[in-house]
């Protein structure tokens, strides 16, 4: 039988748990290369011309999202009243059912069902986190977070490499796959994995307005100090999903690439964030400091996507993977980096309003860019989606000055 031990907070995780934590991080990115690549080959099954298939592409990613966007703060409040241990277990099955369902389908409606299933039971990252929250000092979060950061990033390279050998099986075979291995995940963790919430921090109920997306974003835009700041987070966001739900269209219409092909292009953004997050991002913060790294990601983002923008009409494959890479590189700096400026930002009695807030903001950007990203691959061109990111990303970098300064006027900093 599972041992529960209850931990005490801030007392260390343990190297068996961290070992789990480390392999549900790896596993989910791995799933998430597994199949990322192949959803446009296979929705160009069930629909016609490539403007639909953009429009079911971005609807696919939508859908996600908005279930995502309802469930997040419930799933984080059930893992307060229950502990993080079943709403890991929950969000791991969640998304092994999802898998399934994508090999299964036979028409949109059935890959609808699998992304919303996924996206209702989308917890598994936000309970790794706050598992490590339960579990580790103040003091070691960062190499903690790191850590787990770096192994998303090796799960980015592994599973574009293993749906590139399933590919081979057919084109559903990579949705097999990954729920094989979501299932193996979640089974390791019911036995091995013990729970980090003791019973007397439990929250005694869950309020249900905690359980409302929009309750939280009213609280966060009550926070006036922290708007400019979180108006750059969601500039980014807004430029990261616009490539997400459109680079592999554009590999796929204008350099006539494969499946196999954008997976790996993927497994490049694994081995650059494993490079970034896992060695060079703490030596770059300590010596310039979060806002400097900060900068030049947004930096490296703005470029990649011009770039990016101008392969959508000079097609060339070299310029398109040298886009993918910079991105990356900017995305590993900047995300990190962001995390901890908003931390320190908001102070230590608003940590949960302002982390909780902004990853509802994130998920409305994810409910809404695709639907926009890929009207604008279709309608408008095929550069449009990427012109209108490096928009956003360029804004974002006009607007963290402000944000940083007015963050540190409201803590008293010089």
């Amino acid at each position: 039988m599972t041992s529960t031990v209850e931990r005490t907070a801030g007392a260390g995780v343990r190297p068996g748990a961290f070992f789990f934590l480390q392999a549900t991080a790896f596993l989910s990115a791995a799933g998430t290369g597994l199949v990322v690549p192949v959803v446009p080959f296979l929705a160009a099954r069930f629909a016609g011309d490539p403007a639909h298939v953009a429009s079911a592409v971005g609807l696919l990613s939508a859908s996600y999202s908005l279930c995502a966007f309802f469930s997040a703060p419930a799933l984080g409040a059930l893992s307060d009243a229950t502990g993080r241990r079943p709403v890991l277990l929950l969000s791991l099955v969640g998304s092994a059912a999802g898998y399934a369902l994508f090999g299964f389908a036979d028409a949109l409606p059935l890959l609808f069902l699998g992304r919303a299933i996924d996206g209702l039971t989308a917890g598994n990252v936000g309970t790794l986190f706050a598992y490590l929250g339960d579990t580790s000092p103040p003091e070691q979060r960062a190499r903690y977070f790191g850590r787990i950061g770096a192994m998303f990033g090796a799960g980015l390279i592994a599973g574009p490499a293993l749906g590139g050998l399933a590919l081979r099986f057919g084109l559903k075979a990579p949705f097999f796959l990954a729920a094989l291995l979501t299932a193996l995940n979640a089974a390791g963790s019911y036995v091995f994995l013990e729970e980090s919430l003791a019973p007397e921090r439990r929250a005694r109920a869950v309020p249900w307005r905690k359980l409302d997306p929009l309750s939280q974003l009213a609280g966060l835009l009550r926070l006036k100090h922290l708007r400019p700041l979180l108006t750059v987070g969601v500039l980014f966001t807004a430029a990261f999903v616009s490539l997400q739900a459109t680079f592999a269209l554009l590999a796929k219409d204008r350099l006539g690439w494969g499946a196999d092909a954008v997976s790996f292009a993927v497994i490049a953004v694994g081995v650059t964030d494993v490079c970034v997050q896992g060695i060079l991002l703490e030596r770059l913060v300590r010596a310039f400091g979060d806002s400097r790294v900060l900068a030049l990601g947004l930096g490296l983002v703005v470029l990649a996507l011009a770039t990016m923008a101008l392969v959508a009409s000079h097609p060339s494959a070299p310029a398109f993977v040298a886009a993918i890479v910079a991105f990356a590189g900017g995305e590993g700096l900047l995300t990190a980096s962001f995390a901890a400026l908003l931390s320190r930002a908001a102070g230590p009695a608003a940590q949960g309003q302002a982390q909780g807030g902004n990853q509802a903001l994130q998920e409305l950007a994810y409910v809404v860019v695709p639907l926009v990203a890929t009207q604008l691959y279709a309608r408008v061109g095929m550069g449009a989606p990427f012109w209108a990111a490096t928009a956003a990303a360029a804004l974002a970098g006009v607007l963290l000055r402000a944000g940083i300064v007015e963050a540190a006027a409201a803590r008293g900093e010089e």
